[in-house]
């Protein structure tokens, strides 16, 4: 079974046994990457041996290795002082722990990681995974010991060259996020047109896979344009570059060591690389790191068109007049996109005039629009084409997962052992339907919480010993004058029910 894998690493606290496994893997990908240097070293090799035909001596052979070898020693030692160290202690999604109203997802446990981050800008914007620092009560980044002494560093600096750093924004829709530390002068990688990119091209992936600070893989860039399983998601490069957990937030790079993408993610079976890894673009990062710099998010506007691939099949049972590209397949009520004439199985051919052949590259068309203006949509309906302008209005895409409304530090409830939020016409929608306004709604349940309450996930808390529950805040308010040993009577809602929860406050 395939797992996408964007999980930085968990702990550093090794047992032997992992250090040996781990130790022989190292090994194992040592060995890869000696085997890619040999391979696409080819054309030297050749040359090698058609220097050997022609009696050229031993040297000359060394030489053209040494030359290869050197090559790609000055593109890591350029890029190494630009990558660093990210440590996060905060709270995460654990695993399930036995309780059916609690599926895994919505355990939440507290976490250590390392992951990887690349600098920006010289005066300490850092650019990362957002997965990488979600649910974060710290962020710390550490400077790859060549990059000491190549500017002046503010004096908060901490010993080792360690940072605490600020969280200046995160764009969840394409894994990014943006980071700041009181430094200055610091070394950067220059960014590269990554729409340039080809497959087959060299690249090289360096980052912090497993805790092994500035570790570099060699590969190739496999294909331009992949899409995760998601309707919504950019487009990725896909590289064969040993990408692990914790290379997360790491540079992949070119050969003049410029940058052409964040790696953010692998495709594997056993947890390791396998040769599918995932980097964002080059040109998208800087696009949202712009917008994250002064307005702290990055918002990407919406029309109200949903859109899927067209398969063989959907042709043939459809009818429709092309077996490739990508079909309406809804319209949403109200929007834009419906007051423009818009029907599902509609087929679109082009977003302001640039032909569109797959869901990511829809989706991205929109990330240098911004609401309020006007895109012009070709579409296909049957046999005939038309054109249409539609305004691009706020995204009203709501989440399925009501954690990811959740800042885990507001909103965590420790007497109570959950996660919770303020019930808003965002989260109705995003939870069960329910009877009630007003109250709290249970977003997820600590791992660590030994407290015995019934509440389950996806319920509402009316009212704690018959005083009103509107928001987390008053609800912390109404706990905090309890003391350890008194009855707590909760009012909830359960699948459209109202029942009480009986217990004593620990």
């Amino acid at each position: 079974m395939l797992t996408v894998c964007y999980s930085p690493l968990p702990s550093q606290n090794f047992h032997k046994e992992r250090g040996f496994k781990r130790l022989r893997k190292i090994m194992l990908i040592n060995r890869g990457i000696a085997k890619s240097l040999l391979a696409l070293g080819g054309g030297f090799i050749l040359s090698l041996a058609s220097l050997e035909a022609e009696g050229q001596a031993p040297d000359s052979q060394a030489g053209a290795l040494e030359q290869l070898s050197s090559s790609v020693q000055s593109v890591v030692g350029k890029v190494s002082p630009a990558i660093v160290r990210i440590e996060v202690e905060g709270y995460s999604r654990g695993t399930d722990d036995g309780d059916d109203q609690a599926p895994a997802a919505h355990i939440v446990t507290k976490s250590k990681s390392v992951a990887s981050g690349i600098i920006l800008e010289s005066n300490g914007y850092i650019v990362t995974n957002a997965h990488v620092i979600e649910g974060a009560r710290r962020v710390r980044v550490t400077l790859d010991p060549k990059a000491q002494g190549v500017g002046k560093l503010d004096a908060s600096a901490n010993a080792g060259k360690q940072f605490n750093a600020a969280v200046v924004g995160t764009f969840a829709q394409a894994d990014l996020a943006l980071l700041k530390i009181r430094a200055t002068n610091l070394p950067i990688l220059p960014l590269a047109d990554s729409s340039s990119i080809q497959p087959g091209q060299l690249v090289f992936a360096i980052g912090n896979p497993e805790g092994f600070d500035n570790s570099v893989s060699m590969g190739l860039v496999s294909a331009v344009a992949r899409q995760r399983a998601v309707d919504r998601s950019p487009a990725y490069i896909q590289t064969d570059a040993a990408i692990n957990p914790g290379s997360s937030g790491g540079a992949l790079v070119d050969i003049h060591g410029n940058l052409i993408g964040i790696t953010s993610f692998i495709v594997t079976e056993g947890g390791g690389s396998e040769g599918l890894g995932f980097a964002l673009p080059s040109a998208l990062i800087h696009l949202i790191c712009a917008e994250l710099k002064t307005q702290g998010r990055f918002e990407v506007g919406d029309i109200g068109l949903r859109v899927q691939p067209i398969t063989p099949v959907m042709a043939t049972a459809l009818r429709l007049a092309r077996d490739s590209g990508l079909i309406v397949s809804d319209v949403i009520p109200g929007s834009t996109a419906e007051a423009a004439g818009i029907r599902a199985q509609d087929i679109l051919l082009r977003f302001d005039g640039n032909p569109i052949d797959d869901a990511a590259q829809y989706a991205t068309s929109f990330y240098p629009k911004r609401v309020g203006q006007s895109v012009e949509l070709e579409l296909l309906r049957g046999l005939r084409p038309f054109k249409t302008d539609v305004t691009i209005q706020p995204s009203g895409e709501d989440t399925d997962d009501l954690l990811d409304q959740v800042d885990m530090q507001k909103s965590m409830i420790k007497q109570l052992g959950i996660v919770a939020v303020t019930l808003t016409e965002k989260s109705r929608h995003a939870g069960p339907a329910l009877r009630s306004r007003v109250g709290v709604l249970v977003a997820g349940k600590l791992a660590s919480a030994d407290i015995q309450t019934g509440l389950g996930v996806g319920d509402l808390i009316r009212s704690l010993n018959g005083a009103g529950v509107q928001t987390v805040e008053g609800l912390r308010f109404l706990l905090d004058k309890q003391k350890s040993g008194d009855p707590v009577v909760l009012q909830i809602e359960r699948h459209r029910k109202l029942r009480y929860l009986a217990f004593e406050i620990d």
